[in-house]
């Protein structure tokens, strides 16, 4: 017999033990624990993204808010401002209209006034004149002579307020009367009547009670002898004795620059004056919302702050607003506060271009001023000022690096006074002044009197080498000071002295040398120096032919050139005031029987100037011994300018006189007035200060050795004659 084996699951089933495969489907094994805490912590990161979605839509949704309640304060604050600036129009308008209205009736009440009664006309025929109609109509000629009344009203005081005009009354004025009319108030106003004494009459007139009406009108009656009385009306504005006063604030920020964290933090922040406040105002500002009261006319002084995260502030300006609302009247300030990433602390300092400066020098220039280390950007004042008061001011603006610079001068009348003054800088943004610097002004020196001659070389040049720029002559111009200007009319430059003493010119001609004859070619020579009057040299350049055709090489010899020679170039006063020395002025080359002018100057002394003219001999010379005449031959210690001129040429030279041993007195009887028995008496000196004395001869005067002989060994002088320019 077969025996059958059956699986384990076969028999479970024919037991009925072992469930249906759908069933065991449905009953799966338990899930492991990683698995489950994977889905756990996936669930909680899901959760605590959708509530930072959420709280940054918040944050978002807040600052949209914050936002829009903003741009609706701006709104309603520029709504409010415009509201209160077309208000103020319309007042304007308002008030235009009614002056227009208040002049077009007074216009109309002048041609109302003024007009003339139409003339009647009787339709029917004139009746036969009868005696009654012939002395009527003499009546009316009689009435017609008689000159009606043109007057008009003006209110000269303008607008009043009500108790103003209760108690202190206006002032109307009355024109286009004659004298002796007789004006009055008759309605509207009281006050005491006038009479004209002239074409105008003037009235004071007031209200009876305090008035609550915006304009009152009155009127004037106008009475003339054997005339028509007239009435004038006019009218005058009222004002609300509590008026307000429009706004006229302002802000100021300080300090000036602050940082994020320093502006976020309540306890110091920026404080904010307004300006031009009154009492009861309300002021409002934009970055803490706050609105104060003010409690007294003047300033108002606010504390503000930023009340967000500072690390949403910028560098840079944060705008802000400043209103103010005061009855019914509104005015919004602008302001910024200056946001740093570091303050920086100003430390100005200036310096001057010079701490010594002449008072000529300083009213051409000033004194030059330059700083660092101020606010960039910022304002800054240059003061100039002494011991008692400031010379000049000067506003400027400092450049991004902190840096100014300016130039002060006086800023009164005449000169500024000798002496030490300081220099400094205000910061403004700061309030913060620099060092002073200190610089001196000094009086200016005594410019010296222009004492200058020219000499040509060579003595004779052809017309093709005076034409030839290369060549041309030099002309030495002596006794210049630095800084004069020379110029000369040949070539029409003007050239700048570099130092004292001489200067050259090289001249040449710029034209045709054919166009230049033998013989003297003028020019002069102009001398500015600043200070002091100009002078003009005159000169010549001698001009020769060429070779002659005898091919000898020889030129016909040019005339020499007129020369001045002084001796000696110094001399002891005791021997200046002796009339047997002295100083001698000779001259050679001018022409024979030509006149020669001398002329001594003295230089800054009170000595009165010596001129005498003497002819040349028959060879063109001529010479004068010039002394002093006073008994005090100290008083001629200085030095002197002697001149010459023989035709155009003109001579220079100078001479000194020292006090020497026995400068200081008489040199015992030889004093000048020798040979004239007038002694030591002074009876010479005519004017205040010395005179000089000179001695002519008409023979050239050889100096050898500081002595002079003559040629002719004539030892008789004449023509003493001192004389005064």
């Amino acid at each position: 017999m077969k025996k059958i084996i059956l699986a384990p699951a076969v028999a479970l089933a024919f037991t009925g033990l072992i469930a249906s495969p759908v069933a065991a489907a449905e009953s799966p094994a338990p899930q492991s624990a990683a698995s489950k805490s994977a889905e756990q912590k996936q669930a909680e990161a899901e959760k605590a993204k959708k509530e930072e979605a959420k709280k940054k839509a918040e944050k978002e949704a807040a600052a949209k808010k914050a936002e829009a309640e903003k741009k609706a304060e701006e709104k309603a604050a520029a709504e409010k401002k415009a509201a209160a600036d077309k208000k103020a129009k319309d007042a304007k308008a308002a008030a235009k209209k009614k002056a227009d209205e208040k002049k077009a009736a007074e216009d109309k009440a002048d041609k109302k006034g003024d007009a003339k009664p139409p003339k009647k006309v009787d339709p029917k025929p004139a009746p036969a004149p009868k005696d009654e109609d012939k002395d009527a109509k003499d009546d009316d000629k009689s009435e017609d002579k008689v000159n009606p009344i043109n007057a008009s009203v003006q209110v000269v005081s303008g607008d009043v307020t009500a108790e103003e005009l209760h108690e202190d009354g206006v002032t109307v004025k009355v024109t286009g009367l004659e004298k002796g009319d007789k004006v009055s108030a008759k309605s509207g106003l009281t006050g005491p009547s006038a009479t004209a004494q002239g074409s105008t009459a003037t009235l004071k007139l007031r209200s009876a009670k305090e008035l609550s009406q915006d304009s009152v009108s009155f009127a004037v009656q106008v009475q003339r002898a054997d005339t028509q009385s007239v009435t004038k009306t006019s009218s005058i504005n009222v004002l609300a004795d509590d008026a307000v006063d429009p706004i006229d604030a302002s802000l100021k920020v300080d300090p000036k620059e602050i940082t994020a964290e320093d502006l976020a933090n309540k306890d110091k922040g920026v404080d904010v004056t307004v300006t031009g406040i009154e009492e009861g105002d309300e002021i409002k500002d934009s970055l803490t919302g706050k609105t104060e009261t003010a409690e007294a006319d003047g300033s108002h002084k606010l504390h503000l702050w930023y009340e967000g995260n500072p690390d949403s502030l910028e560098e840079g300006k944060v705008p802000f607003t400043v209103t103010i609302d005061r009855e019914g009247e509104s005015e919004t300030l602008n302001g910024n506060i200056n946001v740093v990433d570091e303050v920086t602390e100003a430390d100005p300092k200036v310096s001057l271009n010079t701490d010594k400066i002449s008072q000529s020098d300083f009213n051409k220039n000033g004194i030059k001023v330059t700083g660092e280390g101020f606010t960039p950007g910022g304002k800054v004042t240059v003061v100039g000022g002494g011991a008692q008061s400031a010379f000049a001011t000067e506003e400027v603006t400092a450049d991004d690096e902190g840096k100014v610079s300016a130039t002060l001068k006086f800023e009164g009348e005449g000169d500024l006074p000798a002496g030490d003054y300081s220099v400094w800088g205000v910061d403004q943004e700061s309030d913060t002044n620099s060092d002073p610097q200190t610089f001196t002004l000094t009086e200016d020196d005594a410019v010296d009197p222009i004492d200058a001659s020219l000499k040509v070389d060579p003595k004779e040049i052809t017309a093709e080498d005076l034409a030839n720029k290369d060549k041309g002559v030099t002309v030495t111009v002596t006794g210049v000071k630095k800084g004069d200007k020379i110029k000369d009319s040949l070539t029409g430059k003007t050239e700048t002295a570099d130092a004292d003493g001489d200067y050259k010119l090289h001249l040449w001609y710029e034209g045709n040398p054919d166009s230049l004859e033998e013989g003297k070619v003028p020019f002069t020579v102009t001398i500015d120096r600043e200070g002091t009057e100009s002078e003009t040299l005159n000169g010549n350049i001698n001009i020769v032919a060429e070779d002659g055709d005898d091919g000898d090489g020889d030129n016909p010899e040019a005339p020499a050139e007129a020369t001045l020679k002084v001796s000696p170039k110094k001399i002891e006063a005791a021997d200046f005031a002796n009339e047997k020395k002295g100083v001698t002025l000779a001259v050679e080359n001018c022409e024979p029987g030509q006149d020669v002018h001398f002329e001594v100057n003295p230089k800054g002394i009170n000595v009165t100037a010596y001129e005498n003219t003497v002819k040349a001999d028959d060879e063109g010379r001529a010479s004068v011994n010039v002394f002093g005449t006073s008994s005090d031959a100290s008083a001629y210690v200085g030095a002197y300018t002697a001149t010459a001129t023989c035709g155009d040429d003109t001579m220079k030279d100078s001479f000194t006189v020292t006090e020497g041993a026995n400068g200081g007195g008489s040199d015992g009887g030889d004093n000048g007035n020798a040979g004239n028995g007038s002694g030591d008496d002074g009876s010479q000196l005519p004017r205040t200060g010395a005179d000089l004395g000179g001695l002519t001869t008409g023979a050239m005067l050889l100096l050898v050795g500081g002595a002079a002989i003559a040629l002719t060994g004539r030892k008789n002088k004449f023509g003493q004659t001192p004389t005064s320019f």
